[in-house]
């Protein structure tokens, strides 16, 4: 099939996609939603002779549950589908609700999982949840299967850890810990269909005692990749939260990002607000287990 002076290769298995992918070699670009691939392709920024159509491989586009695994979520699955799956709701509800600040419905009904992840935006939403909860993605390859840590797999402006001929087939969100519970803040300075500010996930494992056991925490758009603040579960393990430990990990979250000075804001600012909404979200993570930081 042709469409636009391009040739549409449409296979039925994965293995299929992954020989076509190998076969074509740098001539060959993977579609699944297309919100980002279609405008490139309308603009005549990106032309590649060939398209490969990954709706046509059956069972990439399921929302699953596998006990010891975890929350399975197919490449093709919409984010619409995230967004207002009962199953996503009521296991991982900052999921479903970072996924419904994407876009707007008409982008969310076409977007997909894989294709948001592999495009490789650092503007992009969903990173950041997912990498505060330890997703993996599993990927497909000529040499075979393999999984990536989300947190690894950005390795900056549309870079990821995918090889040559490799296609993310799916990502996998294991349980947390008893007692965590993660909030994803977004702040956008212009419109609000804009591309954010900057977008901030926190996920806190408390202790019975209501200290802190674990807590990570993620900021999008402010720098070439996602950003995990390093040191946070340090700072924060076995203390309650407080006030002033949620400014010195503000503190760590601005000193770690690298924000580029846009209309959106200049470098000092993107650099406060990310210090401002680090402890933010924290509150919201916190607050969803019932404790309520002072100061």
């Amino acid at each position: 099939m042709t469409i636009k002076n391009l040739d549409l290769l449409q296979p039925t298995t994965l293995d299929e996609a992954v020989s076509l992918l190998g076969a074509h070699a740098d001539e060959a670009s993977l579609i699944a939603g297309g919100t980002a691939l279609l405008i490139m392709l309308r603009e005549r920024v990106y032309q590649p002779p060939y398209l490969i159509d990954l709706k046509t491989v059956p069972g990439l586009d399921q929302i699953g549950y596998e006990p010891g695994v975890g929350l399975r979520l197919g490449a093709l699955v919409c984010h619409r589908d995230v967004e207002l799956s009962p199953l996503v709701r009521e296991r991982f509800p900052v999921l479903a609700e970072t996924y419904r600040q994407v876009g707007n419905v008409r982008v969310r009904h076409a977007a997909t999982v894989g294709g948001n992840l592999a495009h490789g935006d650092y503007r992009l939403d969903p990173p950041a949840p997912l990498i505060a909860l330890r997703a993996t993605a599993r990927i497909a390859g000529p040499s075979g299967p393999r999984e990536v840590p989300l947190e690894e797999f950005f390795f900056g402006l549309y870079a990821t850890a995918l090889e040559p001929g490799e296609i993310l087939t799916e990502v996998v969100v294991p349980d947390p810990p008893p007692r965590t519970h993660a909030a994803y803040l977004k702040y956008t300075s212009l419109s609000a269909m804009d591309w954010p500010c900057l977008g901030v996930a926190a996920a806190v494992t408390l202790a019975e005692d209501g200290t802190c056991d674990d807590l990570r925490v993620v900021l999008t758009s402010v720098s070439s990749t996602p950003v995990l603040v390093q040191g946070t579960a340090d700072l924060a393990r076995g203390q309650r939260l407080t006030g002033a430990l949620l400014e010195e990990i503000g503190a760590r979250a601005a000193a770690q990002v690298e924000p580029t000075p846009d209309i959106r804001g200049s470098e000092w600012y993107k650099r406060e607000m990310a210090r401002v909404f680090a402890g933010r979200a924290i509150r919201a993570a916190a607050a969803r287990g019932g404790v309520s930081i002072e100061g």
